[in-house]
């Protein structure tokens, strides 16, 4: 008896000569996906290498760029004339406001006039008592409600202190302005209490002395300035008008903000156990939001410590008093970081630290 087998089969994957697929388990897996897996495996690693190479090798903290602003305080109290715009250019001694003139700031000589009988009374003396009277009076108005909005803010910060949400230099400056308010009280209480003595005295049916001529200066000599214009006391921009023409200001009031045209300095915040980086001459880099990068070196510092800004710390990390560093870029910064308080972060050179 003979017996015939069927020939085997020539491959796994067909039977009777039709393919078959089996689960993919029971197929070769390409490679790229070995290679893809473990890559997901060993990003997560790598990354916080690589971040805990930097943060070894380079400091990096949080900065500003700092420009040198001046606020401006009007002379005397009076009626807004003129102001200067937000982004005007001024050069030193520049007016920068400038008050309305009064009929009693007026140093022209009078016109001839025939002198008037002596009992006769003079009417432009009185009306420019009465008109400085009626200033200085709401003048004195306008510094009381000052006190008073200061002194609720003081109040609030208090409070706010109480709960935490606020530090004590915040309130110490409020306190200042406060006591700055109340000088400024008193100051127009006594230019109201002064005007009314000198009403009285003055007789009012006796003419007013007539004004000595005073000499003009010569054509090609600067005139002075007016008693109530504020000047520019260094080549600056105008940042921020504080008030508008027409508006009634007191003596001290601020009226305008300048910033001096210049390099910026950029201030960054080391915490206090990177003390060994706050020493002039260090070098770092400045790291802008933007992508720029500027070398610089480390050419002062405040004698002050000051807390980091509070958009710079993360809300789970103390803003503990750092070392507020004073850096000079090597180079001109461009134009669009001129900003002030343009945040930054700033990574120094690597210095060795003191294990003893």
């Amino acid at each position: 008896m003979k017996i015939n087998f069927d020939a085997p089969p020539t491959s796994a994957q067909e039977t009777n000569g039709l393919e078959v697929r089996y689960a993919a388990a029971k197929r070769r897996v390409p490679r790229w996906r070995w290679y893809l897996l473990l890559a997901m495996v060993l990003v997560a690693p790598a990354y916080l290498l690589v971040r805990f190479g930097i943060a070894y090798w380079w400091e990096s903290t949080p900065a500003q760029v700092v420009l040198e602003q001046a606020t401006l305080r009007a002379p005397a109290a009076g009626r807004v004339a003129f102001v200067a715009a937000p982004g005007a250019p001024l050069e030193p001694g520049q007016p920068v406001m400038a008050l309305e003139r009064t009929p009693t700031d007026t140093s022209a000589p009078p016109a001839a006039t025939p002198s008037p009988t002596p009992h006769a009374p003079e009417p432009a003396q009185a009306q420019a008592y009465a008109a400085k009277l009626a200033l200085l009076t709401e003048a004195e108005r306008l510094a009381s409600r000052r006190l008073a909005i200061q002194q609720e803010r003081l109040h609030t910060m208090q409070g706010l202190r109480e709960q935490g949400a606020a530090t004590r230099q915040e309130v110490d400056n409020l306190r200042f302005q406060v006591l700055q308010a109340e000088a400024d009280l008193s100051r127009a209480r006594a230019d109201v209490r002064e005007q009314r003595m000198l009403m009285a005295r003055v007789p009012a049916a006796m003419p007013a002395p007539a004004a000595p001529a005073t000499p003009q200066p010569p054509a090609d000599e600067a005139a002075p300035a007016q008693p109530g214009t504020a000047l520019a006391p260094f080549a600056a921009t105008a940042v921020q008008a504080l008030v508008r023409p027409g508006d009634w200001v007191a003596q001290g009031t601020e009226v305008a903000v300048l910033q001096r045209r210049g390099e910026p300095l950029v201030h960054a915040y080391l915490p206090p156990d990177k003390a060994r980086y706050a020493q002039v001459g260090r070098m770092a880099t400045l790291h802008f939001m933007d992508g720029g990068k500027v070398r610089a070196k480390v050419v002062g510092l405040m004698m002050e410590a000051q807390s980091p800004p509070a958009d710079r710390v993360s809300p789970l990390t103390p803003r503990t008093p750092s070392i507020v560093v004073k850096l000079q870029a090597l180079e001109p910064l461009p134009a669009p970081y001129h900003i002030h308080q343009l945040p930054l972060d700033v990574r120094f050179d690597w210095v060795a630290s003191r294990w003893f």
